[in-house]
């Protein structure tokens, strides 16, 4: 995979798939991608500019970086296989150690020899230890207004929670539901989802009563039920929401970020949504570098990304017991041969608080090969992956890594990662997997609101 270097115009991408046999590709009703005449072997390409088939013999120049300063660029746009359906799931690399799990799941067992990048997805859990974290809860955030500030108290409930938990997002304009119930591991996805609604809110009818009915819909009766109204108004006690008998069992509250008092604000949403647990690693960074080198992480859906000369860092922060992260990041893949190995090292370092602040680390390889057949590299991708991303970038970050192009938004990449969802359901109905199901189920509930 890798962004866009040069963009071919529509009418040389169609030149293109003449020279190969093929027409231009379409979409299936079922979200697979179609080229009309078979026997083409190769992959396609998406692009800032659109679609594109690129057969395999049409080998991009190697990209070389002789400055340590010189912006980072590749020669092609974003991989899929030709007929738009993946056929791999990944296997994680996993990181174990007292207190800790890691997952690391690539995005590619094969990258381009011509110099690219991969996706990792990466899973982090801090489990917890009898009486070190509460029970699981279900948290309903009802957006009520626009701003930094009810943003700011969003994130302060989406910090309190862990795996135990399960979070969903309603907007009472309209209103509707606009992230369905999901583990609170999916942090960036969740706020992701809420910075869209708050930066730019959908014309509709503003309805409280309603959007609190919505919300208590997505939330289990089995379990400890909490819906959180954050608002830019005024705050009324919700006796009326109380007194209910739908509502019954369920705790409700209004927090605004009227009046300037911020830090009271903060105050009622910790106090609403308790901690998850303990303390129990500070500082936790991960930090990336490769055989060959440099590997730089580009971005990440969450945390704070770091370059480096010769790799990068993401930094995560403070873990509590019991608390679960989901995150992508973006890191570059230099071009080397065809046939040789490329080791993407990982090293986990933190503070650990039950042994008194000692500073620990742990790391693992993942492990791929340099490849320069276009159409065995799009086999090769691994479409769980490739759809939780994309997904992600439509809320979140990560446009980049599917049109390379700064100027482009979320929205552009939405018809692309319903493509991907729907290769993912695909891909699980064939290989019997429950697990790929579930998230495919999740991506496209996200992406039809």
């Amino acid at each position: 995979m890798a962004p866009v270097a040069g963009r071919r115009t529509a009418a040389t991408a169609c030149l293109l798939a003449g020279l190969v046999g093929c027409e231009r590709p379409f979409l299936a009703k079922d979200g697979t991608l179609v080229f009309q005449q078979k026997g083409a072997h190769g992959a396609a390409v998406m692009t800032a500019g659109g679609l594109e088939f690129h057969d395999r013999a049409d080998v991009p120049e190697r990209v070389v970086v002789r400055d340590p300063y010189e912006p980072w660029r590749a020669p092609l746009g974003f991989i899929v296989p030709a007929d738009g359906r993946f056929t791999r799931t990944s296997a994680p690399t996993l990181i174990v150690t007292p207190g800790l799990e890691l997952s690391l799941r690539p995005s590619d067992t094969r990258v381009p020899s011509w110099g690219g990048e991969v996706l990792v997805r990466i899973d982090l859990l801090a489990p917890a230890t009898e009486g070190s974290a509460r029970w699981g809860v279900d948290v309903a955030l009802v957006i009520d207004g626009a701003g930094e500030g009810v943003r700011t108290l969003a994130r302060a409930a989406l910090d309190q929670l862990a795996a135990r938990d399960r979070v969903a997002v309603v907007d009472s304009a309209g209103p509707r539901v606009v992230l369905p119930a999901v583990p609170a591991c999916h942090r960036s996805l969740t706020a992701g989802a809420i910075e869209r609604v708050t930066e730019s809110r959908p014309a509709g009818v503003v309805d409280r009563d309603r959007a609190v009915a919505l919300a208590l819909g997505e939330l289990s009766r089995k379990t400890d039920r909490r819906v959180l109204v954050l608002t830019d108004g005024g705050a009324p006690e919700p006796v009326e929401w109380a007194q209910d008998a739908k509502y019954a069992g369920a705790s409700l509250a209004v927090v605004s970020t009227a009046g300037g008092r911020l830090d009271a604000s903060l105050g009622q949403v910790r106090e609403f949504v308790p901690a998850s647990g303990d303390p129990a690693f500070g500082g936790v960074v991960l930090a990336f570098d490769a055989t060959p080198a440099p590997s730089h992480v580009l971005e990440a859906s969450g945390g704070d990304a770091r370059w480096q000369l010769e790799g990068g860092e993401l930094a995560l922060g403070d873990l509590r017991a019991g608390e679960a992260r989901t995150e992508v990041i973006r890191v570059t893949v230099p071009a080397w041969t065809a046939g040789e190995a490329f080791a993407l090292h990982v090293n986990a370092r933190f503070a650990d608080v039950a042994r008194g602040g000692e500073a620990r680390t742990v790391g693992a390889d993942l492990q791929s090969v340099y490849d320069d057949d276009i159409e065995r590299l799009a086999q090769s991708r691994n479409g769980d992956v490739i759809a939780y991303a994309s997904a992600l970038a439509t809320v979140a970050h990560l446009d980049a890594a599917f049109l390379g192009d700064s100027s482009l938004h979320g929205e552009d990449v939405r018809g692309i990662a319903r493509l991907h969802a729907r290769s993912l359901a695909l891909l699980a109905r064939d290989m019997h997997d429950p697990a790929a199901a579930e998230e495919a189920a999740l991506l496209e509930a996200l992406l039809a609101r």
